[in-house]
């Protein structure tokens, strides 16, 4: 089984599975689709999932949520719990911090083994492959279930996201664009500066659910907020782009990592 994180890495190692690389193949893919990706992860996906059932008889399986409206009907009363986004806070003495993390939990890891147990024999043990690479070995976790084992090629083989994109050249393929929720508040400047500028769309969505989360329901001792800053996107923005020769990468890694299972 392998978890499909529609980025750079887990894509690669389904290509290189898939042309023999490794000591055997995948029986499955599955992607986790939150409906938030940049829409370029969905034009990649568009070209990506019929290539490999064309040329390797490999199917993709999708599993879709939309945990974009999940936000906005729990901001609006509609439903009584949020497996939400960890927003930053910013606390009425001026202390700030981070609500807890609940969306890989519910958005990725729990529907990626819920997959695998349609397709489980009772007292068989599953080879769950993820696309953790080389150079982010620090992302490596135990999947804390019996029954899961978590595998890691590229790191057994010691290959590098540099070497991912590297294959792609050499097999002549386009390369996936970074794979991330749009709203998720561990993007760094760098990447809202490439929402802002390459997604402005996207970009304003998010724009609208920040000013949406200020008051969170159950938060009366501080405001929320998307950007790290604690300031409203709209003016977090507009200090990014001001600076905007500090920025390096253009594609730019999450502050942080959803579990090694958001956007690889």
């Amino acid at each position: 089984m392998l978890s499909l994180g529609a980025g750079t890495q887990s894509t690669d190692l389904l290509l290189r599975a898939l042309r023999g690389e490794f000591d055997t193949r995948p029986d499955y893919a599955v992607f986790a689709d939150l409906s938030n990706e940049p829409k370029g992860v969905y034009r990649y996906l568009d070209w990506f999932i019929p290539f490999v059932d064309k040329e390797y008889g490999f199917d993709i399986q999708v599993i879709s949520f939309n945990i974009y409206q999940d936000c906005l009907d729990f901001l609006d009363g509609k439903t009584k719990r949020s497996d939400g986004i960890p927003l930053h806070l910013k606390l009425h003495n001026g202390k700030r911090g981070l609500l807890r993390r609940q969306c890989t939990g519910y958005y990725k890891i729990a529907p990626v083994r819920r997959f695998i147990k349609k397709n489980w024999q009772p007292g068989e043990k599953v080879e769950l492959w993820l696309g953790i690479s080389y150079d982010e070995m620090q992302r490596m976790k135990d999947s804390g279930r019996k029954w899961i084992y978590h595998r890691y090629p590229l790191v057994e083989k010691k290959i590098k996201r540099k070497d991912c994109i590297t294959n792609f050249k050499k097999h002549g393929l386009p390369l996936p664009i970074r794979s991330s929720c749009t709203i998720c508040p561990y993007h760094s400047n760098e990447y809202w500066y490439w929402l802002y500028v390459n997604e402005p769309e996207s970009f304003e969505t998010a724009v609208y659910l920040d000013e949406r989360v200020r008051h969170y329901p159950g938060i009366d001792y501080g405001e929320c907020y998307l950007h790290r800053s604690c300031k409203p996107l709209k003016e977090a923005i507009q200090d990014i782009i001001n600076k905007k020769e500090s920025l390096q990468d253009p594609l730019p890694e999450l502050v942080d990592e959803c579990d090694g299972v958001c956007s690889t």
